[in-house]
């Protein structure tokens, strides 16, 4: 897909220029691609990353010795595992310039599991890349999702069914109403995947479908700087979509915009 290439032209950039962050959070329902960046990361091989060196190939099954994958077990992520991943982190890495955490499911992270991995956050071991993957932003503990880096992930064609007409109304400055908060969560999430895509398409200065389809929805030329704070807008709304006033929500990302 389109946009999750533009997801990986994102990372192949910060490879490329040495700017790679340390903690990323990967929000959405294609938990794979979280691994295809991980290759990139760590193949020595391609620029990019070629899928078939020894490193790629263990990444791919699951058996490389700097990457640690923690998922729930089965329906928490329980402190001990965290504690397992710490103990991981701080030891030197067998082959590779950095070490690799996977957290899946991280919004199933128990309290004591997120507070002590809070630490590892606020003073991440160096030479490391921390991925929590969710496939949603809300029941992330804030301060987690705070220090990290927000990449979401392209939604999933069974689960568009919010119609763009909403979006491209809301954006155009028309009213838009729903009918349970489900809708506008979904809302929510189009809106901010959509500006979000526009994100990297600009910090990547990559062209492609994106330009050709959803651009239309948006008319003004922003600037980097104006884009990550429409994302923030959105973003923190989306955090507290069951509780915020539609209204008020609304419009505080239209005066974003």
């Amino acid at each position: 897909m389109e946009q999750e290439r533009k997801i990986l032209n994102y990372f192949h950039l910060l490879k490329r220029n040495e700017r790679m962050g340390t903690s990323y959070l990967f929000i959405g329902d294609n938990p794979l691609l979280a691994k295809e960046i991980v290759k990139l990361i760590l193949c020595e091989e391609d620029d990019f990353f070629c899928g078939q060196c020894w490193d790629c190939q263990r990444i791919e099954d699951d058996t490389h010795p700097d990457v640690f994958t923690v998922q729930p077990e089965p329906n928490f992520i329980k402190i001990e595992r965290i504690r397992d991943a710490q103990q991981f982190l701080s030891l030197k890495a067998f082959r590779s310039k950095r070490k690799i955490l996977i957290i899946k499911g991280g919004v199933l992270l128990t309290a004591e599991a997120a507070n002590a991995f809070l630490k590892t956050l606020e003073e991440p071991p160096q030479n490391s890349f921390i991925a929590i993957h969710s496939s949603q932003l809300e029941g992330i503990l804030p301060t987690i999702a705070s220090r990290c880096r927000k990449i979401f992930l392209p939604l999933q064609e069974k689960t568009v069914d919010m119609p763009t007409v909403s979006v491209a109304s809301f954006i155009k400055g028309e009213r838009v109403k729903f009918n349970n908060r489900k809708e506008f969560a979904l809302f929510l999430q189009t809106l901010l995947v959509m500006f979000h895509t526009y994100l990297m398409q600009k910090l990547t200065k990559q062209k492609g479908l994106y330009q050709k389809r959803e651009n239309a929805l948006i008319e003004k030329t922003y600037t980097v700087e104006e884009l990550e704070d429409i994302v923030k807008g959105i973003m923190d709304v989306y955090s507290a979509y069951n509780t915020i006033n539609e209204n008020l929500a609304l419009n505080l990302i239209r005066m974003r915009l």
